[in-house]
């Protein structure tokens, strides 16, 4: 039951006999069900967009962890390898890694291929989301209230579903949210004076340990920082207490330990939460640590290159309107911030009412637990990676260059603020309250409906079976793309048609030949250093705009020169053919391609590039292969890299 310090209102207590932990779980499985069936609705494939976007990378990220990782003797994982960046190969630490994610997709790829299993993953996270704060909450704030947490933390963190697909890992939240919120239930206890289970403190280091699960540079980030704040807050509390009465906290800790005992005469539940503390430790912290050391290798000039996801604080006042996009609104002409994302700093008007009303109510004790909770949202909301570096302080937020992606923590805040909500709102206000949160609701599923999924061609499997039949170890994608989401490969002019062919690699975890190209969250100059030596950017030349989001193909084809080269890497390298990308190239391009490569066997479209073609490699060129004099080969002159 509620403790003192939160007392159900009548209206309350006469509809909570009616809602239960089993008629809750499967309410919000029958929503997450729904909205998968609206929302989501391709179950029948691998993840992908019908527009170009980042969205084909979290399959092949889950396909790469399936081919590379090993357990002997820790989960280990082969980052330095040529599956990309072919022939020369590099360090693949900085794709972005969400090791739940990366594991439920690895499993189901190594038993049954590609399918639907991201979508399958994301429903379960939708489930979490909603059931997850209900489960935890219902002891201190009834069965009401803590329903409808769960429903606005999950189905009314609008930036967090606007992030599926193209975001994925930052639409996968479950336990970075849950860990928030038991981090404000710790500081909660301390503050009342109230006893902390041995099953919670059990419960929370679980939480923390899952929550490095989701993607490591945000969503496992933003946990960790509230979990420290919150820890540093507990901790000077305590302290303060001691100092001013060394006998009461003495005498206080003599009974905790007291109630523990009693806890572990039934010692079911811990040794499960210790033995799942165990597992999910031995399944994640090796790998954390691999990651971590290889980062260290690289020294960056510039950490935040092209981070542009600043968002003014202001922006916390947007709503969600029909028509109204915060991205391109007229604010930004004004508050001069860069927001990434629909949605980017805002939590909605109907969130922020209920927020600010909780906040305005709560009662005087529970206060300064929100002390915590309002520290993180403000190092958050003013951070800026250059100008305000207030993040820096801590060490996982070493490559956070997008604060905008922070909004989806923004509803859990305000719903925990909300959840202390006392009194009674006059009818026109809750009338027109309820009329702005269906507004926004309305506004933005409409927007996700909009979102229709994409389904390969029924080409597509044939043309993958072709590729994959034909001899040759890797494949050449024509015109490839190199590049970072810091931008590095851009200024060197290693994808000219970002838009177009960033997840052309991402094909990989069809066909399993190996590729050249390929796009990684963040990528350091030594990386392309072969491609610049090579003389790859004067063959990637001659887009129809200088804009990598609006480039749709180059103009140009190849010099005699430039053949000559072109033909050269290609025989002395195992390649099994050329995927060539018809709608890129103009059309004297594609013919003369046909007459130096030889005519294609098959054809498909695939997202973002559009018409592809086949062009395998002939008998006479694979007995021209010399991986040595591939790696080699540079134009124009095609004299070797070191000299």
């Amino acid at each position: 039951m509620p403790n003192n310090y939160f007392q159900p209102s009548s209206f309350e207590s006469r509809y909570a006999q009616w809602i239960s932990p089993g008629r809750v779980a499967i309410c919000f499985a029958g929503l997450a069900l729904l909205y998968g069936i609206f929302f989501i609705r391709n179950f029948s494939g691998p993840l992908a967009s019908m527009v170009p976007s980042d969205t084909d990378q979290w399959d092949y990220i889950g396909y790469y962890f399936a081919k590379n990782l090993s357990f002997i003797p820790f989960p280990h994982l082969d980052l330095l390898n040529d599956k990309t960046f072919y022939p020369y190969g590099t360090n693949h630490v900085f794709q972005s890694w969400a090791f739940e994610q990366d594991y439920w997709y690895a499993g189901w790829y190594l038993f049954l291929g590609n399918g639907p299993w991201l979508n399958i993953y994301y429903l379960i996270s939708l489930f979490l989301l909603s059931f997850g704060p209900y489960a935890l909450l219902r002891h201190d704030y009834g069965e009401f209230r803590a329903a409808l947490a769960g429903l606005f933390v999950c189905f009314f963190n609008f930036y967090a579903l606007n992030k599926y697909p193209g975001h994925f890992t930052h639409a996968v939240i479950h336990w970075t949210v849950l860990c928030i919120l038991t981090d404000f239930l710790l500081t909660r206890r301390v503050v009342l004076q109230e006893r902390v289970s041995l099953r919670f403190l059990l419960l929370k280091i679980l939480l923390v340990l899952l929550s490095l699960g989701h993607d490591l540079t945000y969503m496992a980030g933003y946990a960790l920082s509230s979990f420290t704040i919150n820890a540093l807050f507990v901790s000077g509390l305590l302290g303060w207490r001691l100092v001013r009465s060394p006998q009461k906290p003495g005498e206080q800790i003599r009974n905790l330990l007291a109630t523990w005992r009693v806890e572990l005469q039934k010692p079911l539940i811990p040794i499960l939460l210790v033995l799942t503390t165990l597992l999910v430790s031995f399944l994640y912290l090796p790998l954390l640590l691999e990651i971590v050391q290889q980062t260290q290798l690289f020294v960056f000039k510039d950490r935040f290159a092209n981070g542009h996801g600043w968002v003014h604080p202001l922006r916390l006042l947007a709503p969600y309107l029909p028509g109204f996009d915060p991205v391109i609104d007229p604010l930004g002409r004004y508050l001069k911030d860069m927001p990434e994302g629909y949605g980017a700093g805002s939590a909605g008007w109907f969130l922020l009412f209920l927020g600010l009303l909780g906040f305005w109510t709560t009662r005087k004790p529970i206060r300064w637990a929100y002390v915590p909770l309002l520290i993180f949202g403000l190092i958050h909301a003013l951070y800026h990676p250059i100008r305000i570096p207030t993040l820096q302080i801590f060490p996982w937020d070493r490559f956070n260059r997008m604060p905008s992606r922070v909004t989806i923590t923004y509803p859990v805040i305000l719903v925990i603020f909300a959840l202390h909500w006392s009194g009674r709102i006059r009818p026109v206000v809750f009338g027109l309250w309820l009329l702005v949160g269906l507004i926004e609701a309305v506004s933005v599923y409409q927007y996700r409906y909009s979102q229709q999924p994409y389904y390969y061609s029924d080409s597509f499997k044939a043309y993958i079976d072709r590729i994959q039949q034909q001899p040759g170890e890797a494949i050449l994608d024509w015109p490839f793309c190199l590049i970072g989401g810091n931008s590095v490969g851009l200024p060197e002019g290693l994808c000219p048609l970002y838009n177009r062919t960033n997840m052309l690699y991402a094909l990989q975890r069809f066909h399993n030949k190996k590729t050249i190209g390929h796009y990684f969250g963040r990528l350091h100059e030594s990386q392309i250093k072969p491609f610049i030596q090579a003389g790859w950017p004067t063959l990637l030349n001659h887009p129809d705009t200088s804009s990598i989001w609006e480039a749709k193909q180059l103009t140009t084809c190849l010099t005699d020169d430039q053949w000559r080269f072109f033909k050269e890497f290609y025989e002395a390298n195992d390649f099994a053919g050329i995927n060539l990308c018809i709608d890129l190239l103009p059309k004297s391009c594609i013919d003369l391609f046909y007459k130096q490569m030889g005519r294609p066997v098959a054809a498909t479209e695939v997202p973002g590039a559009g018409r592809v073609v086949f062009i395998p490699k002939s008998a006479v060129m694979r007995q021209k292969v010399n991986r040595l004099l591939g790696q080699s080969v540079r134009f124009p002159c095609g004299c070797p890299l070191n000299p």
